[in-house]
């Protein structure tokens, strides 16, 4: 591939709810379109930046993620939204830093579960696996930043607390609703922290592409069959939790840039 420009971070929304917040914080904001797909590019916390809108599901990460990466040539992917809970330890809005981002219905499905396995991939000889580590100096300089962030109170579930930020395992496919089956398959085989619906596609196109990355997933309603009235009514303030981190981190990238 070409060499990239210094200093350019892509960041991925798959919904305008998502995504908003972060285009308020960019100065001098500068509207385009990449095909069919609008964009708004400018300097946020002292970083060049990319936003766009994915849409949801994995054909849509995955076909937004490597038009842009191929026409822009970004340094860095950042994948910024909201996931359904599936581990009781996160709570709405608190934000979850992938360490593995995995393809949930990658492989075989029998009586017994989901079966995971490799498939083929692109190039002659290789295989693509359902799991993905982001770039270790993003994940490195994420742990590191959680210390001198400071979330805003949300109220939700009934309770007003100080979301947090930590680590853990985002699971996705184009599943928005899963079965106490899958559930439980899920929690035995993976034990994830979120579920969503794109970063594993978009993780698995930056592996391909060799463009670093890393995926930051807040919180809404939990892993349900049906979440449709409880996205509705938690998704805005997963989506503003992630986005608030989001900023902060850019920042944090483009200090750790220039020193």
């Amino acid at each position: 591939m070409p060499k990239r420009p210094a200093g350019l971070t892509l960041i991925l929304s798959a919904m305008p709810s998502e995504i908003r917040l972060i285009q308020a914080h960019i100065t001098n904001p500068r509207p385009g379109q990449l095909a069919c797909f609008p964009y708004v590019a400018g300097t946020l916390r002292g970083r060049r930046v990319i936003t766009t809108v994915t849409g949801v599901g994995v054909t849509n990460g995955a076909m937004v993620a490597a038009l842009f990466i191929e026409h822009f040539k970004p340094t860095e992917v950042l994948v910024s939204g909201t996931g359904s809970r599936f581990n009781p330890r996160i709570r709405t809005a608190d934000t979850v830093i992938s360490v593995k981002t995995i393809h949930h219905a990658a492989g075989s499905l029998t009586d017994d579960g989901m079966v995971y396995r490799k498939v083929r991939g692109p190039l002659p000889g290789q295989m693509t696996h359902w799991a993905y580590p982001p770039d270790a100096r993003l994940l490195n300089l994420a742990k590191k930043s959680i210390a001198g962030y400071t979330a805003e109170p949300v109220a939700a579930n009934g309770e007003t607390y100080v979301p947090g930020v930590l680590t853990g395992v985002v699971t996705a496919s184009d599943l928005f609703g899963v079965s106490d089956a899958k559930i439980a398959d899920m929690r035995k085989k993976l034990d994830p922290d979120i579920m969503e619906m794109e970063s594993a596609a978009i993780a698995q196109v930056c592996t391909q592409l060799r463009v670093p990355h890393i995926v930051f997933r807040a919180g809404s309603n939990r892993t349900q069959s049906d979440p449709g009235s409880d996205y509705r009514l938690l998704g805005q303030k997963a989506a503003w939790a992630a986005a608030r981190w989001t900023v902060y981190f850019v920042g944090c990238l483009a200090k750790a840039v220039r020193t």
